[in-house]
């Protein structure tokens, strides 16, 4: 490390990439259990991320095919979740991963899901609320959080280490 590097701002930086690394590819896990969820009602599987696209071409987003609406539906999902993520990895970026990590990321998933829904959703689009299936959304919160919580598997490691060199040579 150099003379000039702070490892305090690196540690928060590698929290930083590793929780937004995290936290796409639970909202990638996440949009694959809306999918399964949704044909499980019958709906396509592109129900979830159509009704978010709602807030940007409402109720003309509601369809049963994927379109460019879907795109922008997908993409707020990965935007979204992806700073919740990086959120996350920036505020424990001292953790490892343990059980514990993994319990609070579940607390965070299922404390975004009540928050959104409670509050976000109802004013800046009900459209969210009112077609959204609340189990199988509850549910993916949890393993979206779960997931999230293992941010610390994606902490950058020294090419030092990937070698199986030591820090003494």
């Amino acid at each position: 490390m150099g003379g000039g590097e702070n490892p305090h701002k690196k540690r928060e930086a590698n929290g930083l990439l590793a929780g937004l690394e995290a936290g796409i590819i639970a909202a990638l896990v996440l949009l694959g259990w809306l999918a399964l969820s949704s044909a499980w009602y019958r709906r396509s599987i592109w129900t979830a991320a159509n009704i978010m696209a709602t807030t940007f071409y409402g109720e003309a987003a509601l369809g049963r095919d994927f379109t460019s609406r879907t795109l922008a539906g997908l993409a707020l999902y990965l935007v979204l979740y992806g700073i919740i993520g990086a959120l996350f990895g920036l505020t424990l970026a001292n953790r490892d991963a343990s059980l514990r990590t993994t319990l609070i990321g579940v607390l965070v998933g299922l404390g975004w899901y009540y928050l959104s829904f409670a509050i976000l959703w109802q004013n800046i689009n009900p459209l969210i609320p009112l077609y959204t299936h609340r189990g199988p959304m509850m549910a993916g919160h949890a393993l979206y959080g779960g997931l999230l919580g293992r941010f610390p598997r994606y902490l950058h490691i020294p090419a030092s280490r990937v070698a199986g060199l030591s820090d003494a040579e």
